[in-house]
């Protein structure tokens, strides 16, 4: 074997860390790599179809502007301190959302997640430090701490049936939560959902706006009636605000 140059070994060892990092957040795994068997593994195991990015981009987080996702996998950390994204389209099949997935985004403006359905429930501060509006239209249940540190003020959600405890645990900004669901109540386990938020005890407030239908049927359930009763919050209708045609990012209704 012919040797043509002197090697940084520890240069060279922390440029396939980081090479090995980035391959470890665009697949969701913590795994460790063996180059370069290990390597070529988990790159083959990333999921076809996503969103285009390379490695250089995503570990140093140099992605920016507007993006679409069509992956159905975003693993944990994905994009993670991508400070340049303003906002996001996730229209992937359905898959899985990981942890921290958008921590630190601190340009997000907004986040549409459009058929991504799955998503672990362990899953937990997926938005921590994201300003932006969220619009989830398919999240099926709010399980605990999964917007946990987000700094956004509007979440709109469609067909959420169930909020469980500490799901908004630190939300400090969000003061506007819409729920679309109009079959049933979206169900409220514990007042400790809105810990930390406007609609806590004592807190600035918040709005929530639901079905006209429905209003009453919030206002006497279990847990809602907690919250509502605090004296800054209140339950408007969908019908005649300005989230009756429109998503609360601004997209129409269809």
């Amino acid at each position: 074997m012919a040797v043509d140059k002197l090697v940084d070994s520890a240069q060279l060892d922390a440029d396939l860390t980081s090479v090995a990092n980035a391959i470890r957040a665009k697949g969701g795994t913590s795994a460790d790599l063996a180059f370069p068997a290990g390597f070529v593994s988990a790159v083959q195991a990333i999921p076809s179809g996503g969103g285009g990015y390379s490695i250089d981009e995503i570990s140093e987080r140099s992605i920016s502007g507007d993006i679409r996702i069509t992956a159905s996998t975003i693993g944990n950390y994905a994009f993670a301190g991508c400070i340049g994204i303003t906002s996001v389209v996730a229209d992937g099949p359905t898959g899985s959302l990981g942890n921290s997935a958008f921590s630190g985004c601190t340009g997000l403006n907004s986040i549409f997640l459009k058929t991504n359905t799955n998503f672990p429930a362990s899953t937990v501060r997926v938005f921590q430090d994201v300003p932006g509006v969220i619009v989830w239209p398919t999240l099926s249940s709010g399980e605990s701490r999964r917007f946990e540190g987000w700094k956004g003020h509007i979440l709109d959600l469609t067909s959420c049936s169930n909020i469980v405890g500490s799901c908004f645990y630190n939300a400090s900004n969000m003061d506007t939560l819409i729920l679309r669901r109009k079959s049933a109540i979206t169900t409220l386990g514990n007042i400790n959902a809105f810990a930390g938020t406007p609609f806590a005890s004592g807190k600035s407030g918040g709005t929530l706006y639901v079905p006209s239908d429905l209003v009453a049927s919030y206002q006497a359930a279990t847990n809602w009636s907690t919250i509502l009763g605090y004296a800054n919050n209140q339950i408007l209708p969908i019908e005649g605000s300005p989230y009756e045609t429109a998503y609360a990012d601004g997209t129409p209704i269809t």
